[in-house]
């Protein structure tokens, strides 16, 4: 048993993801500035950014493109990179990359966004773009965005805000889309748009779901995932059945599945025929089933299906299906420090009977990339892509490329890797590179020899075009000393953080007698500090200081079931966060392999108790021994299972306690932690007239997080299904929630971390 209480420190500063940092000024005697950023971007770690400013007509450019997203939009041979300083557009050429006009570009005067971008969704021919357009924390507009134009319409309101995608998907012939709101999908035609006929929304609905509940096959029907029924739905049926869709299911009943299907936990696809479903219930168990409903004679025969159940942490991150049937799947893992952190199966569905998923066995893959014609797929490893014969896996030819991130395929012959250093368009055939864009600058500065800008990348150097924003390879690297004045200005990095950026470049023009600085600042203050501090109490641990620190505690309560825990425990290491959570003895019983992957995954963990119960119970006498001994009971039970010690801190179940349960656990010096916002992530449709009052769904609750939280709080967030029913649950709008605290300035760190501070 553990006598001493020791809060577990964080050994680095928390990360916080709304920061920037600008360095790296750079004069030319022509008043040129080069000048480069720093941005955190949750699942990529910090990447830099250049800048050139033309000091006397007042103008920025942007000379590096880290692709956060890309797009290839092969009806016009376009690329399309987004990130934190905007939205940008290759030419058909793959050349002279542009800010796409509608979109705040940082420079054109826009702010460099923080934490997760929301994503922008074009349409296959590259005509119109639909994105999230948020109007609070947790909820946007829906736009349309026409490039032709640059005519926009607002297509849905009040549409929950997701950070993965737009809500919608287009048909791949960009005639239609499908988006979700409120828990129900609509559709919309372009055809109506440009006739100017659409239809209110309510004559345009689909059905109950979620975004997740549907998928477009290659041939442009679209399945629809509802319950234990698969519908497919042709286009013609979207025209006349919504009008009757509340009272008739839209399309037609093309298989049945063996268990409901819940759009927050699970995922489907359909196979390039129409004649499969590969279904993945939980985001753990993988099954492959016939679509054939119960009618059909043939699913009255018995056969075996290929069934798949990841180790724990790992969910699927990428599926392929060829036309031939055979299926690879990429998953990662949420657990840090994991030996290697993806894995690869394939399986071939035309193997009848004796079908089954293989691991290859390999290690290091982290993206792969299937050909249009499915003859071919890319594999990206660390500092290469390798491409393969689809069907027999086997290398067709190798390229080095530092760091790939994403490989977009222009045709059997020609792809795009989209690096963290470089972007680069490469024919297989002939294995000859054109460098499409820079990623990030590496060294640069301006050439000793012609005084153009040069930037070596990864052991590439390249200059900067003077007729046009593209950068042209160079022999040899040599560059003058930076300077920091020229006959007109002086530049300088003014240290003072304001809001988002942690300090701004400044110009001090010597003639004109003044200083500015060389953009504005950013729109986004941070949120300020209550005026005084609050009551800190180290027996019943409720929150941190209210003015010391601008951070709060996300805390994790792991009571019985673990729904959603490896989505956590993912969007967790995303961020790079360190987080607590709470266990006991029933969830442990229950879900071993769980809590070895909450151990593995390096967060904070502390004590649920041994049972799940009101401890204040009048039915029940608790004394001094009984709390001391499901405590310890609780410890010895998770260090059989993880080998590691739960730390001393711990709360009762459902937070009820009493003065004399408390003295009791800090006689085994446990620590009680509180919480002083009730997220009421607990609350079902069930609860009764208390349910009616209490229940909202999850992007509510976001709000509601957000409105109370201050300083130093402690925001639990139940992890599992609660008893009863909910649509939706807090822990799928975790990004959310950590985007919208980090736009205020707030790190989150762990609960020990925040006692610390506190002291």
């Amino acid at each position: 048993m553990k006598r001493l209480l020791v809060p577990v420190l964080v050994l680095c500063a928390p990360l916080l993801h709304a920061e920037v940092n600008f360095s790296g000024l750079d004069l030319s005697s022509g008043n040129q500035l080069l000048f480069q950023s720093d941005a955190e971007a949750p699942g990529f770690g910090h990447y830099r950014t250049l800048f050139s400013a033309d000091l006397d007509k007042k103008t920025l450019s942007e000379l590096t493109f880290f692709p956060e997203r890309v797009q290839f939009l092969g009806g016009e041979n376009v690329l399309e990179i987004q990130n934190r300083y905007g939205l940008f557009r290759t030419d058909s050429h793959l050349r002279n990359i542009a800010p796409v006009a509608l979109f705040p570009a940082f420079v054109a005067g826009g702010d460099i966004l923080t934490g997760k971008i929301p994503p922008v969704a074009a349409s296959p021919d590259g005509s119109y773009l639909l994105y999230l357009k948020p109007t609070s924390f947790a909820r946007a507009d829906l736009v349309l965005y026409r490039l032709a134009d640059r005519s926009s319409v607002t297509i849905s309101s009040g549409v929950e805000l997701s950070l993965d995608s737009a809500q919608a998907a287009w048909s791949p012939d960009s005639r239609f889309f499908v988006y979700a709101n409120s828990g129900r999908l609509y559709y919309y035609a372009i055809e109506q748009l440009v006739q100017n006929r659409v239809l209110a929304e309510p004559y345009r609905l689909i059905g109950k779901g979620t975004i997740a509940s549907v998928r477009w096959s290659p041939d442009g029907s679209l399945y629809l995932v509802s319950d234990t029924l698969v519908y497919q739905i042709l286009t013609a049926d979207l025209f006349a059945g919504p009008l009757y869709a509340e009272l008739l299911s839209l399309g037609r009943i093309v298989g049945k599945i063996p268990f409901g299907f819940d759009p927050n936990f699970d995922a489907f696809w359909i196979s390039p025929d129409g004649q499969s479903i590969l279904l993945d219930k939980a985001g753990r168990n993988l099954v492959l089933l016939p679509l054939r409903r119960d009618d059909d004679p043939e699913s009255a025969s018995v056969r075996d299906l290929p069934f798949l159940r990841l180790p724990p942490g790992d969910r699927v991150a990428q599926v392929l299906w060829a036309r031939d049937g055979i299926v690879t799947l990429l998953t990662r893992s949420a657990l840090s420090g994991a030996a290697d952190p993806t894995r690869v199966f394939r399986l071939n569905t035309a193997g009848g009977a004796t079908a089954q998923f293989v691991q290859t066995g390999e290690t290091g893959v982290t993206g792969l990339a299937l050909s249009p014609d499915g003859s071919r797929v890319a594999v990206l490893k660390g500092d290469e892509v390798i491409v393969r014969d689809y069907p027999t896996w086997q290398d067709v030819v190798s390229f080095a490329e530092p760091a790939p991130l994403r490989v977009l395929w222009e045709s059997t012959d020609e792809m795009i890797v989209a690096g963290a250093w470089l972007i680069d368009d490469i024919t297989v055939s002939d294995r000859t590179t054109e460098l499409v864009a820079l990623s990030q600058p590496g060294d640069y500065g301006y050439s000793t020899a012609d005084g153009s800008v040069t930037a070596r990348v990864q052991g590439r150097t390249f200059a900067l075009a003077a007729t046009s924003p593209a950068w042209e390879p160079l022999a040899t690297y040599s560059v003058r000393p930076a300077r920091l004045s020229s006959s007109s200005f002086r530049v300088y990095i003014d240290g003072t953080q304001t809001g988002s950026y942690q300090n701004m470049v400044m110009i001090r023009d010597i003639k004109g007698l003044g200083t500015q600085p060389l953009f504005k600042y950013p729109d986004t203050r941070y949120e300020s500090f209550p005026t005084a501090e609050g009551a800190i109490s180290f027996t019943t641990f409720d929150n941190g200081s209210r003015i010391r620190r601008r951070e709060v505690a996300l805390v994790f309560n792991a009571i019985n079931t673990d729904q959603g825990l490896t989505t956590i425990l993912a969007t967790l290491k995303e961020y790079g966060l360190r987080c607590t959570f709470f266990v006991n003895g029933e969830f442990m019983r229950r879900n071993p392999e769980a809590v070895r992957e909450i151990a593995d995954s390096g967060q904070e963990v502390g004590s649920l108790f041994f049972a799940n119960f009101d401890l204040t119970d009048a039915r029940y006498r608790i004394d001094s021994g009984f709390v001391e001994s499901g405590l310890a009971r609780n410890e010895d039970d998770y260090y059989k299972l993880t080998g590691k010690e739960l730390s001393l801190l711990w709360h009762a179940p459902y937070y009820l306690t009493t003065s004399a349960i408390t003295a009791a656990a800090r006689s085994m010096n446990y620590l009680y932690v509180g919480s002083d916002v009730d997220t009421l992530d607990w609350v079902t449709q069930a609860d009764g007239n208390q349910g009616a009052r209490l229940y909202l769904g999850a992007a509510d609750l976001v709000e509601r997080v957000m409105r109370l939280k201050k300083p130093g709080s402690i925001i639990p967030i139940r992890v599992g299904k609660p008893d009863g029913v909910r649509a939706d649950y807090l822990f799928d709008k975790l990004d959310v929630l950590i985007n919208g605290l980090v736009s205020l300035g707030y790190s989150i760190v762990p609960v020990s971390t925040l006692i610390e501070h506190a002291r």
